[in-house]
């Protein structure tokens, strides 16, 4: 047996054992967290129940330990009944939007590959495609995706009343973010092949598809993620939407039943695609480097340093809106004017006003410096940690051999039980948890503050994973440690935009920042929906302010990258997992 024989073998074992623990510690972790359910919310909890005659079940106790956690606390029926119902539901969409991802993903990429090879000469057209390439990708990767459906399809349906099958809507919702992130790692691919890549020739699909197939499978939890909001949007009872709905009415038991499922969904796609992707490298890399290295050199796509300044104008531009609002802002976020209700664009409202008459691009303006401040505030809690995690996971790996692999895997296995959960469903459950109920008393700072420590910790695994994989593609001549320092703008960067699509997203489905404080997710929800047709702007300019930002943040860090010449286009797919 050969010694990279051996090394394979010993991965797949290892693999396996690593998935098995993840897998026993995300149980133990929330059978413990069963006991962490403050009585506050069990008191108010029990206050609902007795004002809800439909609910066949009777006071809670409040030693959560004590509960029968095998059945609703609403309904009493079995969680396992009540989950294997919805199962097939959410799993069926899922699969549906990742082939359709897949599919998408080959066409653009088949046409970017033909528009590439007309825009290679003169130098300015192939800088020129490559820019256009960066917003476009940066766009379509970062941006929430409620948000497009806002500006997309939303609005359109409701203006030109469109109607579609709830479970095509959904397929195509869940579809579209993996189809380009997809996108955008099958650049990354074939920008580092060692030959120019030829659109018709049946080896570059031979290549590329088996590699985007491996990475769609690697990015279950974001397809779990947008399922969620897919199934809430279209109406339709997978666990997604019975998730939120549960959230809403603090069901625990069933709540910590369904997110159990999604780890296990998560964790088990995870471990068929790393053996896949073992498999694939031992036995097909060979073959594929032997095919590709008849091909003429590949395309440069490489961003000029103008324009990295331009992107790091307009970041600095957001951020000294954000730190400036309150000179800037004409009115308070909270000023109504009941005669100026639903007032379109004017001199005296520039974005017009909301239903209960407020300033909307005053509201705008101290929504994006809530999202951006908040954001920071976790990104500044976790980032300086998962710098040291990561440089501890580089040092190891310098040893090349199985026994550095294990022990990095060893390293990171905190951040693989974190990743097993989808955050947004960890988010949802944390949240539930250490939230503040309806009606509580607390300050502004304190209902805000477990939110912000909930997102830093969601952060911190994934600003790590985003750093190890900085590192494991290195421009060419870079160490490991050189690499690490290198990505670290870029890095940050991308944990300041996952922090802000993770505010925008809880808000968006009203557990975010609570009202009357403005923010961007909030804004696109409740009343901007209710109002779309008599005043379109309260939903159309908080969803084009959040795709704004987002991109300007994602494109930022995505052209450090490209300038400083790292091989991996899937970073900021990290916080997307």
């Amino acid at each position: 047996m050969t010694a990279e024989t051996q090394r394979t073998l010993i991965a797949v074992a290892r693999k396996v054992v690593l998935a098995g623990l993840v897998l026993l510690i995300a149980w133990l972790g929330l059978w413990g967290l069963r006991g962490t359910i403050p009585a506050r919310a069990i008191q108010q909890l029990n206050a609902e129940k007795m004002m809800d005659w439909e609910s066949p079940t009777g006071e809670i106790s409040l030693n959560s330990r004590d509960w029968d956690w095998s059945r609703s606390l609403w309904s009493g029926k079995p969680v396992s009944e009540v989950v294997g119902a919805r199962l097939g539901t959410t799993v069926g969409i899922m699969a549906l939007g990742g082939v359709l991802s897949l599919l998408t993903a080959c066409l653009v990429l088949f046409i970017g590959i033909l528009i590439g090879r007309v825009t290679r000469r003169p130098p300015w057209l192939a800088k020129t495609s490559g820019i256009l390439r960066l917003v476009l990708v940066s766009a379509a990767v970062s941006a929430p995706f409620f948000a497009w459906e806002t500006l997309v399809i939303v609005y359109p349906s409701v203006w030109l009343g469109w109607t579609s099958s709830a479970l095509l809507t959904a397929g195509l919702f869940v579809s579209v973010l993996p189809a380009w992130l997809l996108v955008q790692y099958g650049h990354g691919e074939i920008s580092n092949w060692p030959g120019k890549v030829a659109p018709f020739e049946a080896q570059t699909w031979r290549r590329l598809v088996p590699s985007l197939s491996i990475r769609l499978l690697k990015l279950v939890g974001a397809v779990a993620v947008l399922t969620v909001l897919a199934e809430q949007n279209a109406a339709i009872l997978g666990l997604g939407r019975t998730l939120t709905d549960t959230v809403n009415r603090r069901d625990f038991t069933l709540l910590f039943a369904m997110v159990w499922a999604f780890v296990i969904i998560v964790v088990l796609v995870k471990l068929a695609a790393d053996l896949i992707e073992l498999a694939y490298a031992r036995y097909a890399h060979a073959h594929d480097q032997t095919a590709a290295a008849h091909l003429p050199a590949a395309g440069n796509f490489g961003i000029p340093r103008w324009w990295l300044i331009v992107c790091l104008v307009l970041v600095a531009f957001f951020a000294v809106a954000a730190i400036a609002t309150p000179v800037i802002a004409p009115y308070d976020y909270n000023e109504m004017s009941i005669g100026a209700r639903i007032m379109p664009p004017s001199a005296a409202h520039v974005l017009g006003t909301d239903n209960l008459g407020r300033d909307l691009f005053s509201r705008l303006l101290f929504a994006l410096r809530e999202d951006i401040l908040l954001s920071l505030f976790a990104v500044a809690i976790v980032f300086v940690v998962a710098v040291g995690w990561a440089m501890l996971a580089a040092h190891v790996r310098r040893r090349n051999d199985w026994r550095g692999d294990t022990v990095e895997d060893m390293m990171l296995l905190p951040g693989d039980i974190l990743c097993a959960f989808p955050w947004l469903a960890l988010l949802l459950l944390l949240r539930t948890i250490w939230g503040v109920p309806s009606g509580s008393p607390l300050t502004f700072a304190e209902s805000v503050l477990p939110l912000v420590l909930i997102i830093g910790l969601l952060l911190l695994p994934r600003a790590a994973g985003m750093i190890r994989e900085g590192y494991r593609s290195p421009a060419t001549g870079d160490g490991l440690f050189r690499s690490v320092l290198s990505s670290l703008p870029a890095a940050f960067l991308f944990a300041l935009a996952g922090g802000i699509l993770y505010m925008a997203t809880v808000g968006y489905i009203g557990f975010g920042v609570p009202p009357p404080q403005p923010e961007l997710g909030s804004l696109l929800s409740g009343p901007a929906r209710r109002y779309m047709l008599q005043a379109p702007w309260m939903a159309v300019w908080p969803a084009a302010t959040l795709v704004l930002l987002m991109l300007v943040l994602v494109m930022a860090g995505d052209a450090l990258l490209e300038r400083l010449g790292f091989r991996s286009k899937a970073i900021w797919s990290k916080m997307w997992e």
